[in-house]
């Protein structure tokens, strides 16, 4: 799961390479196009307030929010601390990423470039092949 906020740039669909603020400024039903749909959209409890504060218009549909709260409890049953989840998704994010940017490796798998290139062989579409 890779967590959201406003400074997040988005490596993947049509918004790809802007930031979550500009696609909220934008347009805001995205979001929840991106939480229900994708499996590794996750935006935290602190960080929806913050995007509440400062687009106070802004709303997720009622199946983004049960959506939401489904990835919450499912990282509270997995015994998933939200901050060691969210210092594990910051020490990724120090890895090398967007050479395979688009490529459903890096953009739902969450694979770095370097775990691509080394691990892959240089081929994102080997990751179905990952135990």
């Amino acid at each position: 799961m890779k967590f959201y906020t406003l400074d997040t740039t988005l490596t993947f669909g049509k918004y790809k390479g802007l930031s979550l603020e500009l696609v909220i400024s934008g347009e805001p039903s995205y979001i929840s196009w991106c939480i229900i749909n994708l499996d590794h959209f996750y935006i935290s409890e602190e960080d929806l307030s913050q995007i509440f504060l400062r687009y106070p218009k802004f709303s997720l549909s009622l199946e983004a929010q049960e959506e939401l709260k489904e990835k919450y409890e499912s990282l509270v049953a997995q015994d998933v601390d939200e901050d060691d989840l969210w210092d594990d998704h910051f020490e990724n994010s120090r890895e090398s990423y967007g050479m395979y940017a688009g490529s459903y490796a890096q953009d739902v798998e969450g694979l770095s470039d370097d775990f691509i290139n080394d691990v892959l062989g240089g081929e994102p579409d080997a990751y179905w092949n990952i135990d």
